[in-house]
């Protein structure tokens, strides 16, 4: 069906309309006022930004909450001029009131040299949420594309195809900077909730709680000290990490994820210890004290299992509530490595008898037991020893094989969400032929991602733009 979108007495308008006629015109014609319409769309917000800076009252405002907010002595150096990027890719100089610290009050001498972030800030600016020279949505823009494409040149690409012409410095400073401030909060949050009691009306109060822990591989770039080589460069020398990536969801009463919950995941390069401080703030912080339970379900790595006892200390979670389970097919692979060692038995006997252990591990109530039984008869003698160590590893999780019991509570006994997530956050963007990695640097965009990935963007992007932490939400957001 045909539109006329013109009145009668549009007919000279027409005539001042471009002609197509292949279809390279229309896609072009097209391209054009989109980018009419971005910049139209900028003067609309240089506008609005321009009549805060006019209202005194809220300019006043914004002054005196900078001055309660910071725990320096701010001195006002009047208004400056400071150029900021807006969505449509505009970059516009505004005049805006500056404060800087007062370094002879704070530290009673002269502060000779401006840190690299400088030393103060443009408190209107701020308030309207325009932090490190970009607005709101440029930021969320710069930030998702750099963690949403396979690279940087991607994304400057992607952003281009918006308007937004930026550096590749300008779009890793504007990322960095979301992550650092994001992280900040959320460390600030996680150590609050460390220190008082757990809240009983968190959002997983109630709930039937899972989480799942897992390490992935990045490659990560550490420059050598010393001279450089006849190209200026320093040598460097690359070492392999382990992101560690958590994931907390909420399950429903078939024990499947709740489609209708978000998940929420968080990674860090970190050591073990670190990384159960931030599991067990999660867990104080959501209420997940006064969950229905919590299952938690891992591989055999030593580094989870030899800290999982602090859910129950330090998380307070009941002994009671929690579920801890290795995960099923991890437990097949130590099977397999175990009936490798039978080499008394062909090969084809030991496929066979496989299958048979594996549907005892699964089907029956005393199924670890069975195993352990049968792997210490046909071991070959000769690697009894070897065959000793992995039935230590059966020995010592017992408790947590208990696969017939689990499926008749509906319990999941495979790790699948954890390692899906490993794959979808870090293995797809980070992982890549010849890709090397600043730590710090692969670890804030991981961080970055996996927001990106769970459906929770605008709570990430509130929580940088307003500087205070939200508390996070399993509700799917608009």
């Amino acid at each position: 069906m045909f539109i006329n979108m013109t009145s009668k007495n549009d007919n000279s308008n027409n005539n001042q309309l471009p002609l197509i006629s292949i279809p390279e015109d229309l896609w072009d014609l097209e391209e054009s006022h989109k980018r009419i319409a971005a910049k139209i769309a900028d003067q609309m917000t240089l506008d609005s930004i321009n009549k805060v800076h006019n209202t005194d009252e809220f300019v006043k405002e914004a002054v005196i909450k900078a001055r309660e907010k910071n725990s320096f002595p701010l001195i006002n150096k009047g208004w400056r001029p400071v150029t900021i990027i807006l969505l449509g890719g505009t970059k516009v100089t505004i005049s805006t009131p500056y404060l800087r610290i007062d370094w002879i009050k704070a530290t009673g001498r002269k502060h000779k040299k401006r840190g690299k972030k400088g030393s103060g800030i443009y408190p209107v600016l701020e308030a309207i949420g325009i932090k490190d020279r970009v607005t709101p949505a440029t930021r969320s823009e710069i930030s998702l594309h750099t963690v949403q494409s396979a690279s940087y040149k991607e994304a400057i690409e992607m952003l281009q195809r918006h308007g937004l012409s930026i550096s590749v410095s300008t779009l890793e400073r504007i990322a960095i900077a979301t992550v650092q401030e994001d992280t900040l909060l959320r460390d600030a949050a996680l150590s609050t909730a460390m220190s008082i009691p757990t809240l009983p009306n968190g959002p997983l109060a109630g709930k039937r709680v899972r989480l799942s822990v897992d390490g992935g591989r990045v490659r990560t770039r550490v420059k050598k000290m010393g001279r450089k080589t006849k190209k200026k460069r320093h040598n460097f020398k690359t070492k392999w990490r382990e992101p560690r990536i958590i994931v907390i969801d909420i399950l429903s009463e078939d024990g499947s994820c709740d489609s209708l919950r978000l998940p929420l995941y968080d990674v860090l390069i970190n050591d073990a210890d670190t990384i159960f401080n931030v599991i067990i703030g999660y867990m104080r912080l959501l209420g997940a004290k006064f969950a229905e339970t919590v299952e938690f379900i891992s591989d055999g790595a030593e580094w989870i299992w030899d800290r999982v006892d602090r859910l129950i200390t330090e998380a307070e979670i009941p002994e009671s509530k929690l579920i801890l389970v290795l995960d099923f097919y991890h437990a097949c692979e130590h099977m397999n490595e175990a009936l490798e060692l039978c080499e008394n038995i062909s090969k084809k006997e030991r496929s066979k008898r496989y299958k048979v252990l594996k549907e005892k591990l699964k089907r029956n109530p005393d199924g670890v037991n069975e195993i352990i039984q049968e792997l210490k008869e046909i071991v070959d003698k000769s690697r009894a020893e070897e065959m000793e160590k992995i039935l230590k590893y059966f020995e010592g999780h017992m408790d947590h094989m208990k696969y017939a019991l689990f499926l008749e509570k509906k319990i999941s006994i495979g790790s699948g969400v954890v390692e899906s997530a490993v794959r979808r956050v870090i293995n797809l963007r980070f992982k890549g032929n010849g890709s090397l990695w600043k730590e710090k640097v692969a670890e804030g965009l991981m961080h970055l991602r996996a927001f990106f990935k769970t459906g929770r963007w605008k709570e990430l992007i509130l929580r940088v733009i307003t500087g205070e932490f939200i508390l996070p939400s399993f509700e799917h957001q608009g």
